[in-house]
């Protein structure tokens, strides 16, 4: 049975650079690993080195999402609640390397808190049997802020990574889920510090003590990070050693 790791925070945190290179320690200690892009803003593709063409989101197919939950597109038709995805990683997950690969799922766009509709009863019948079912690990990149949590879709999970820059609203965000770590079944939850420089990491740290919030690993920024985001550039064979030695540390926590 592999790890289930989710990876959270505000948008541009950097949710989907951790989530690559976590896939990238966990492949290099021989780990299978699925990456499962969740976001409405997918880039797991882009940071793989995948082409977008190879990996439009499963929630814009609309056929596939009415194949599987028998909806009519009707507002307030119905749709089977519990449709069949178990074949999915099979006939659409993108390969990366021999050991990683993406399954590019994409979010429910303009959908409000509470609402249930085809798309929603898809995501969280696959993401469920990734989380429940699957023998190699998963990694989850979510969607940017709570929107994930609200509907507890993430819940059973070995590992909550919560990414958080250098900003308050970062830091709010962090603070906000950790509060729904408990109700959700969450066994383990470890902040992730990004696109920090060494120079300010002590301040940094401070601020976050000061809140009740530990610095369980760091990703220091990087002038080569930021140039291969805006070249537009995977990110999967960047090495950050500090981060690496973190990641594999709070492994060795979980048993693993």
């Amino acid at each position: 049975m592999g790890l289930r790791i989710a990876v959270a925070g505000k948008g541009g945190s950097g949710k989907t650079t951790v989530s690559v290179l976590l896939a990238k320690v966990l492949s290099g200690d021989g780990r299978k690993v699925l990456l499962v892009d969740l976001d409405s803003d997918p880039n797991l593709a882009n940071a793989l080195g995948i082409p977008a063409a190879s990996a439009s989101p499963l929630v814009h197919r609309k056929e596939l999402v009415a194949e599987r939950t028998g909806s009519t597109g009707e507002p307030g038709g119905m749709f089977i609640l519990n449709p069949k995805v178990s074949d999915l990683v099979g006939t659409h997950a993108v390969r990366c390397t021999d050991r990683v690969a993406l399954l590019p799922v994409g979010a429910i766009e303009n959908a409000g808190e509470g609402c249930y509709c085809p798309q929603t009863a898809f995501v969280r019948a696959l993401v469920r049997r990734l989380v429940l079912e699957k023998d190699e690990s998963v990694i989850l990149d979510l969607e940017a802020g709570l929107e994930a949590f609200g509907r507890s879709a993430v819940e059973g999970l070995d590992l909550l990574l919560i990414v958080i820059e250098p900003g308050m609203r970062s830091v709010d965000t962090a603070k906000r889920i950790l509060r729904m770590v408990p109700e959700l079944g969450i066994r383990n939850a470890r902040i992730i510090v990004n696109k920090v420089r060494p120079a300010n990491l002590p301040t940094l740290r401070r601020h976050l003590s000061a809140d009740g919030l530990s610095t369980d690993i760091v990703l220091a920024y990087s002038d080569e990070l930021a140039l291969r985001d805006l070249e537009g550039r995977p990110v999967f064979d960047y090495t950050d050693p500090e981060f690496e030695t973190g990641m594999r540390t709070t492994l060795c926590d979980l048993g693993e």
